[in-house]
């Protein structure tokens, strides 16, 4: 949703100033009374399928995490790079967004039509372990180096992940076999081992060339804040 507030600009004229909110709390809860049962998948999976974590779809990771969040934004831009193009302004029209044109399917549509969570987790993760070309709107060219590099970094916490749990099986099978102890190996799964945080969604942003070709951005830079 978004507010317009008038507001006097430095010139003394008047404008319109143009805030957003972003708010979706029709699936929100208390903290404090959900159950820590981190067995029952239905407190923790929880959105639209398409754009839902995999590891939430497959149910290997029940609890929902903060970078399961950020994988969701990953796939909502991957959406719009691929399925959308940007309509130029005319004398009585506004640049704004339309349906890709061109194309018999849509990149990725099939993620749309899967009939069960572990039938699109499939997809998924043939996504994240085949890196092949991302087939982007000329538009949204200028995304495809923040897109990539968000899809690595998905992939190698993945793969990290794989790697540990290996680790921790293994040393399963050697318990009691008369050798020495062994320490078990630690690994970050808020951040698949450091892969997957804050970081890696917002420093690729500052490699974009600029605004979008045809769009109108309301976007006022003195009530951007810093975050330490």
């Amino acid at each position: 949703m978004y507010r317009i507030v008038k507001e006097e600009n430095a010139e003394g004229v008047v404008e319109d100033k143009v805030y957003g909110v972003l708010m979706d709390f029709d699936l929100s809860s208390w903290t404090k009374d959900i159950k820590k049962d981190y067995n029952k998948t239905s407190q923790q999976r929880t959105g639209t399928p398409p754009f839902m974590a995999d590891e939430l779809l497959r149910g290997s990771d029940v609890l929902h995490l903060y970078r399961h969040d950020l994988e969701s934004l990953f796939y909502v831009m991957l959406i719009l790079a691929t399925h959308y193009e940007i309509q130029l302004p005319t004398e009585k029209k506004e640049g704004r967004l339309c349906m890709r044109k061109g194309s018999e399917e849509l990149p990725y549509e099939l993620w749309f039509g899967q009939p069960t969570y572990k039938a699109l987790a499939s997809y998924k993760r043939d996504f994240f372990s085949d890196l092949g070309y991302l087939n982007l709107s000329p538009d949204f060219e200028d995304f495809r180096s923040w897109l990539v590099h968000l899809r690595r970094s998905f992939r190698r916490g993945n793969r990290a992940k794989e790697t540990h749990q290996d680790e921790l099986e293994t040393l399963q099978e050697n318990q009691g076999d008369g050798s020495e102890d062994k320490v078990t190996p630690k690994f970050d799964y808020e951040t698949l081992g450091g892969h997957v945080h804050y970081s890696t969604l917002i420093n690729p942003v500052r490699k974009l060339q600029g605004e979008l070709r045809g769009l109108i951005v309301r976007y006022d830079p003195s009530l951007s804040t810093s975050i330490a």
